[in-house]
């Protein structure tokens, strides 16, 4: 009988050694700032007025590189049209409770506030914009089509929001074709 004790016992043990492979320990753990690298969307119905302009959703659009830099871009659409955008260059980091902390690079101002991914998700609150409990998310390809449509329209306005300042140069011969299609 106590022969079958130590039997049962030696092969507890030896089930116990094998059920634990090495890729078992060794998959890698994703770190907190791996995790938030790339690009998080998300777009809100809201009404506001942005340098005069006004405008009835708000869309988002954050990007982080793995060199602790990113973008905060701010689409402001009215109808489904893009009518203002702000961005600004950002530096973050990354707790070890995964806090981030997103500083806009020029005048080193904190942007948003409770900024936490959890989840496979950006969680930030923004009380400046009256914006509270934003959740953003990895785009789909559709928003991602989305903002490049809206990066090219920022680009023709040379490159600033919406506020009519686009370097239009004034001729005798009126608007062209391209200026006459944007209106407000």
């Amino acid at each position: 009988m106590k022969t079958i004790h130590i039997l049962i016992g030696m092969l507890a043990a030896i089930l116990t050694l094998t059920s634990c492979s090495d890729d078992d320990n060794t998959s890698p753990k994703v770190k907190p700032a791996e995790a938030v690298l790339g690009e998080w969307f998300n777009q809100v119905k809201t009404n506001g007025v942005l340098d005069g302009v006004p405008y009835d959703a708000y869309a988002l659009m954050v990007k982080f590189q793995d060199d602790g830099h990113g973008l905060f871009l701010q689409y402001f659409l009215k109808d489904g049209q893009l009518v203002n955008a702000l961005g600004s260059m950002t530096d973050y980091t990354v707790d070890s409770n995964e806090k981030i902390s997103i500083v806009v690079s020029e005048v080193k101002v904190s942007l948003g506030e409770n900024v936490r991914f959890a989840d496979n998700k950006l969680f930030l609150d923004m009380p400046q914009h009256n914006l509270l409990g934003l959740i953003l998310v990895r785009p789909t390809d559709a928003q991602k089509q989305l903002a490049k449509e809206w990066d090219a329209i920022i680009e023709e306005w040379g490159g600033k929001g919406g506020d009519g300042d686009t370097g239009t140069e004034v001729t005798d011969e009126g608007a062209s074709e391209p200026a006459r299609a944007r209106s407000r």
